[in-house]
């Protein structure tokens, strides 16, 4: 261990701390893992912990075809290549390893695969038990291995001794390391960053954080007087949601239809949201669900919510918010538009009264040719919008699940100064880094993929940094 109380420290215990801890224990390292809070998991234990990975011995067991290139390709492809090209490729190459790496600790997966976004193969991975599972298995392995936790330490400086980052602080108390690595997830919680580096969820007047109340970008804060470099901006997660409550819900409902200010509908309902964030901001934020209210009853008395993909294991059955229930007490705190023409609900809702109807008689139109040759929408979720009275909900993609601009890094999770030179004895993955994750989210799997390869690769190179092995 030479002459540091340890070889690593990893500052943050949700799934990229944890994954980070261990592999550098498992390379030999010794490591204690600084928790500001009083639990250990961050927002990670509150995620679904859905897991993306190409080639992985799970889709093989299934006869899916696959491979990290082909993953690599499609992420790049819907990102427009405007992320860092090739912490991307390392973590494409990887996700699938890490994948296997958590079975192989004791995570368990659902046997069924599902899509994450809009990709030519399912190669998202269910962990039984979601993100919580993970953080168990991953914590209990830590522990197993000697890693030491702090809880309840809030780090609010980085000790650095002739350049080289050789430590944390809280306070008064130091505890120096061959190496560090920042874990310490978004910003999300944290409204006046949200408003400066994520605007257009803050922008939308309805922005709200679903994430651990500990994300509050410390890291971009104790970073700052070693000019780490960040990048990312206005980059993350948003749900499209209603004005209705807080309540998470990540899909709409497929059979309902979305318009803009213009009367217009604009896409497929059933789009995932990581691609329907970017269509919403081509529409200002701002579109307006329209149905009828028999379809509304009919949804309410089947009791199951009507979304393209169902997630192994998710216990929500009615939606939270498309039932006659919320609609009720909504309409009475004038947050659902009611009306008895199609007419006078494009009045009510502010888009012309002749788009809306022609938009309404087209809607009808598909469904009686049952296939949806505007948006190709499956025609399973084609409902008529026929029968009054008639309602209209404005929805805005307002909800922040995860933020994404945060510290630069290399393919070895080593961080950047603004030079773009790597910060000696620094390291970084997760939420708190940017640059990783795109303009166009690749769907669900994504965050939680790169939270545990990259922190896997944080923890690989912190332990060889410490150790005198250096990085690659």
């Amino acid at each position: 261990m030479g002459a540091w109380d340890f070889d690593v420290i990893v500052v943050g215990s949700g799934a990229a701390g944890l994954a980070a801890a261990l592999a550098a224990a498992q390379d030999g390292a010794t490591v204690l893992v600084a928790e500001g809070e009083g639990i250990v998991g961050g927002s990670s234990r509150l995620s679904g912990g859905l897991m993306m990975g190409a080639d992985t011995r799970y889709q093989r067991a299934l006869g899916i075809q696959d491979s990290p290139e082909a993953l690599f390709h499609d992420y790049m492809t819907l990102n427009q290549w405007k992320v860092e090209s090739a912490v991307v490729e390392r973590l494409t190459q990887r996700a699938g390893a890490a994948v296997e790496w958590l079975g192989d600790l004791g995570v368990e997966f659902y046997d069924q695969m599902v899509y994450g976004g809009d990709e030519t193969v399912p190669r998202v991975h269910c962990p039984i038990g979601r993100g919580q599972a993970v953080v168990d298995v991953l914590y209990a392995r830590c522990r197993d291995a000697g890693v030491e936790f702090a809880l309840g330490q809030r780090i609010d400086r980085l000790l650095v001794v002739d350049g080289v980052v050789h430590g944390v602080a809280v306070g008064d108390d130091e505890i120096t390391a061959g190496a560090v690595v920042v874990a310490t997830g978004g910003f999300g919680a944290n409204e006046e960053k949200r408003r400066e580096l994520f605007p257009s969820v803050y922008d939308t007047g309805w922005s709200y954080y679903i994430g651990a109340d500990g994300s509050r970008g410390d890291a971009l804060d104790f970073t700052r007087d070693l000019d780490a470099q960040v990048t990312g901006f206005n980059r993350g997660l948003r749900l499209m949601h209603t004005d209705f409550d807080r309540m998470y819900e990540a899909y709409i409902p497929g059979w309902l239809v979305l318009v803009n200010r213009e009367g217009r509908r604009f896409c497929n309902e059933t789009a995932p949201y990581g691609i329907m964030d970017g269509l919403l901001a081509e529409q200002g934020d701002v579109a307006f669900a329209i149905l009828d209210h028999r379809r509304l009853v009919e949804a309410t008395e089947l009791g199951v919510a009507r979304y393209k993909q169902a997630i192994p294991g998710s216990t929500k059955k009615q939606s939270p918010h498309w039932n006659l229930d919320v609609f009720e007490l909504m309409m009475r705190e004038g947050k659902v538009h009611v009306a008895d023409s199609i007419g006078e609900l494009a009045a009510k809702i502010g888009v012309p009264v002749d788009h809306l109807q022609a938009t309404v008689e087209r809607v009808n139109q598909l469904v009686t040719l049952q296939e949806d040759i505007d948006y190709l929408k499956d025609a399973s979720f084609l409902e008529p919008i026929d029968e009054g009275p008639f309602y209209g909900v404005e929805v805005r993609p307002a909800t922040c699940c995860f933020t994404a601009c945060g510290l630069r890094i290399d393919r070895d999770a080593r961080v950047l100064d603004s030079s773009g030179r790597p910060i000696p004895g620094l390291l970084a993955a997760g939420e708190v880094t940017g640059g990783v994750i795109g303009p166009r989210y690749v769907g669900s799997g994504n965050s939680y993929g790169n939270c545990v390869t990259m922190g896997r690769v944080a923890g690989q190179s912190a332990a060889a940094i410490s150790t005198g092995g250096g990085a690659s």
